[in-house]
């Protein structure tokens, strides 16, 4: 099924009333430009005996994965600050998960800009979250507007992991655990990206990525990073079972 090119909406990062674009999440160039998905109702899936069988009867949606949420002038906002340095980045993931079969991989990001991949990150996370994330956390917001400001508060902390076996996971805010408090969860291989609030505790299994706020944006950083590869065979937060380790009735 074809979406159509605009619908009427308020924009969730400017909040006017406006033509909303399709914003695709995460960004065509990071390879979601043809993906095919299903829509459906949650509870459908969570009323499955089985999830590893459970075969959605919603419609099937071509063209990238995503949501009328943006007006055409915060989409090209986003293409205009973020999307080309989280583009790099996520080159690197695809090339990683293509050449390496480690569950853990260690390696070195060359000629990066931490600081608007960081924000990419936040934009996606805003995008696919209820409005009342920037209306509880405005901070939040504006660390996405203004392309230059490091300050966020330590309420957020940013995790990232790799990807490349099971499905797609969107969870905004306000998604709440039993442990973890407020999560926010997006996989799309080659990654799994992960925000956590008013959490002081660190997610096992997940490299922390917070400090990416610290890079100054004046120009390109190397890093080192260590991730995990985790798979993500059941559309639930921050659930890493193996095949094997789910039951099946």
């Amino acid at each position: 099924m074809k979406k159509p090119k605009e619908e009427i909406g308020i924009c969730k990062l400017c909040g006017e009333k406006k033509k909303l674009s399709f914003e695709h999440i995460p960004p065509k160039v990071a390879f979601n430009k043809t993906t095919r998905y299903y829509s459906f109702p949650s509870d459908e899936y969570y009323k499955s005996t089985n999830l590893l069988e459970f075969k959605p009867k919603g419609k099937i949606y071509q063209g990238g994965l995503g949501s009328y949420c943006l007006c055409k002038s915060c989409n090209s906002f986003l293409g205009q600050n973020y999307v080309r340095p989280f583009s790099d980045f996520v080159n690197i993931g695809m090339d990683i998960n293509s050449k390496y079969d480690f569950t853990v991989v260690p390696f070195t990001a060359k000629n990066q800009k931490p600081l608007r991949i960081l924000k990419q990150i936040a934009s996606m996370f805003i995008a696919i979250s209820d409005p009342i994330l920037t209306k509880e956390y405005p901070d939040f917001l504006n660390f996405v507007l203004k392309p230059e400001r490091q300050k966020l508060s330590d309420n957020f902390r940013f995790y990232l992991y790799l990807t490349n076996e099971g499905q797609y996971r969107q969870f905004g805010f306000p998604t709440m655990t039993n442990i973890h408090g407020f999560i926010c969860e997006l996989a799309y291989s080659p990654y799994g990206y992960v925000l956590n609030i008013n959490n002081p505790n660190i997610l096992p299994e997940l490299t922390e990525i917070t400090n990416f706020k610290n890079f100054s944006d004046e120009r390109t950083h190397e890093f080192n990073i260590l991730l995990n590869r985790l798979p993500t065979h059941l559309h639930m937060p921050l659930d890493f079972r193996e095949i094997d380790e789910i039951p099946t009735n």
